[in-house]
């Protein structure tokens, strides 16, 4: 008797649980993307590590479908140079000999709406940024090496095009605006940088309806 109302409520909630999704579409995608980053403070990095573009690497998932195309978005990435210590006076760098590992961890979680044309699925969203950045180097002293993290602001553009059934292969582009850490001090302060962020572009594969 109890096995006989346990396969009812199970079925009930199968059927609820089916009904609300007919009626909301809400949806799930989980992603992973590939991609760079265009630094914003471009001379800073130009200098420390002889390119102002970073590899970048990341994971997130989305809820589709909240109301109407709604879609709340939450990812984490990291990007990351190799360089080494300098000294600018007036406009010039003088290498240190000194290894300079650098490295960006932004924690992104935005809103915003997925549009319909045809099969491709363009999306844009706003939100906020909060970046980690990591600065650390051999022989540091007390106070060389950096461990920050920052918040600013957030857009995000993108388009999605199914793959099959349950995949999706799209682009990405981020915009993150982001101060606090650069500027004080160092290069950074020398070239009157202090943008944290700057845009990403990424591929990215994603899984779910």
């Amino acid at each position: 008797m109890k096995s006989g109302r346990l396969c009812a409520a199970v079925l009930l909630a199968l059927a609820v649980t089916r009904s609300a999704h007919a009626q909301t579409s809400v949806g799930a995608l989980g992603y992973v993307t590939f991609g760079s980053v265009a630094l914003g403070a471009d001379d800073t990095f130009e200098a420390v590590a002889g390119k102002s573009n970073a590899p970048s690497v990341g994971v997130g998932a989305a809820v589709t479908g909240l109301w109407k195309r709604v879609f709340v978005d939450v990812s984490y990435s990291r990007q990351w140079l190799d360089g080494e210590r300098v000294f600018v006076s007036n406009g010039a760098v003088f290498p240190l000999g000194i290894p300079l590992s650098v490295a960006f961890e932004p924690l992104d979680a935005a809103v915003g709406w997925r549009f319909r044309a045809g099969p491709v699925m363009p999306y844009a969203g706003a939100g906020v940024s909060s970046i980690k950045y990591t600065e650390t180097g051999d022989f540091a002293q007390q106070g060389d090496d950096v461990d920050e993290r920052k918040t600013g602001g957030l857009v995000l553009a993108g388009v999605d095009v199914p793959i099959g059934r349950w995949f999706l292969l799209g682009a990405e582009l981020r915009y993150r605006a982001v101060t606090g850490v650069l500027g004080d001090s160092g290069a950074s302060a020398a070239f009157g940088e202090d943008q944290l962020g700057g845009v990403s572009y990424a591929v990215r594969v994603s899984v779910g309806r």
